[in-house]
């Protein structure tokens, strides 16, 4: 099947515009954040940049619909961009400014080149624009809040992407020309149509996962949902959002923060051995155990699909290291009562904001890693960790 140029650009305009009225929408409706709309405009623009070259393709005499196009083109990449930044928290003013410029640039060469510039009026600094934000934009999405989330591998990979083929689009562009067999077999306006689809729909899926989850990796919006579980463990972002307010306080106060975490480690050679029914088995008690014998005011959290933390704050009289034996005690107690085929080692740790800071993220993370080498030893220190 050939499909011309008008049909490919048409489909890419219908996935384009319906993206971004779903997109829209979620957003009136659930009042987003600075990234959300930032990525919003960025489907907007990408919207506004498909009606502008429908418009040349079907008025050729309307040739600054060609400039409009190449500059909203740009800008969706650099909207992307920009919402990693404002996911990340970073400044926004210099990202705008370069964002502005680039944009300026790419729309006054192509209306520099007048009626006569045709389908390719601008095209290098249209395809460096792109290939500048997307390149921005990958590097973004690996450092930061974003990183934190799985699936900001995602919109990693469809900005690389896009990079690479601007890049190479450019390269051949200058080098062989339009006319080429290998620009029209890999980098022609089909080829963009089709690459355009792909990326927008990856695009969709990434960003509306990544915004659904911010406002608990970011902290302190207007309204705070916390969620957790039927034994009142408070899941990953929801405890990290806890903690650090009681990290805040304590310091304030000149009180001391406790973190015990508990780990089993080897959940996945039990499910390998024994059955996947006796892994699970296993966890789940360890999740009631855990909420069951920890301190009464203490905040409970899941860490990941093998571990738990305890948190609470402490005073100058207060036995720590007696806590968190009882908690371990207690919580062997309870596994070996399953009567299942092995009692994994779990593992626990403890970190103390005495020795490591208010830092909620450094105490979580240096209490996790004392209960993961006490699961993978054996060896409880059942004191603070790195002693």
């Amino acid at each position: 099947m050939n499909l011309d140029v008008l049909t490919l650009h048409a489909a890419a305009s219908l996935v384009i515009f319906v993206a971004t009225v779903m997109y829209l929408l979620d957003t009136l409706m659930s009042k987003d954040s600075s990234a959300g709309r930032l990525w919003a405009s960025a489907f907007l623009s990408g919207t506004l940049s498909a009606v502008c070259y429908l418009a040349w393709l079907l008025l050729p005499a309307a040739w600054t619909a060609v400039a409009l196009g190449n500059g909203a083109f740009v800008a969706a990449t650099g909207f992307i961009w920009l919402g990693c930044v404002s996911y990340n928290r970073g400044a926004l003013r210099g990202p705008v400014l370069v964002m502005a410029m680039a944009i300026t640039i790419v729309v006054v060469s192509a209306l520099a080149a007048g009626p006569d510039g045709g389908d390719w009026a601008g095209a290098v600094p249209l395809f460096l624009g792109n290939a500048l934000f997307a390149v921005l934009g990958a590097i973004e999405t690996r450092r930061g809040t974003i990183v934190r989330r799985w699936s900001s591998g995602g919109l990693t990979a469809v900005l690389i992407i896009e990079g690479v083929w601007f890049l190479g689009r450019t390269g051949v562009f200058v080098t062989l020309g339009p006319d080429s067999d290998l620009f029209r077999t890999a980098f022609d306006t089909r080829i963009s149509a089709l690459l355009t689809i792909s990326l927008v729909l990856a695009a969709v899926i990434v960003t509306s996962v990544l915004r659904a989850n911010e406002s608990a990796l970011r902290g302190l919006p207007d309204i705070l949902r916390l969620s957790v579980d039927r034994h009142g463990v408070l899941l990953r972002e929801s405890f990290e959002v806890a903690l650090a307010m009681i990290c805040v306080r304590a310091a304030e106060m000149g009180e001391g923060v406790c973190v015990i975490a508990i780990r089993i480690d080897d959940l996945r050679r039990v499910s390998t051995a024994f059955g996947p029914d006796d892994a699970e088995q296993i966890a789940r008690e360890l999740w009631a155990s855990v909420r069951r014998h920890a301190p009464t005011m203490a905040l409970v959290g899941e860490r990941d699909a093998a571990g738990l933390v305890a948190a609470f704050t402490t005073t100058a009289t207060a036995d720590v290291r007696r806590a968190a034996r009882m908690l371990h005690e207690r919580v062997v107690t309870d596994l070996s009562a399953l009567g299942a085929s092995v009692v994994p080692v779990a593992g626990v740790g403890m970190a103390l904001s005495e020795t490591h800071g208010y830092d909620a993220v450094a105490l979580v993370q240096h209490a996790d890693d004392a209960a993961a080498q006490a699961a993978s030893t054996g060896e409880q220190p059942f004191g603070l960790t790195g002693h």
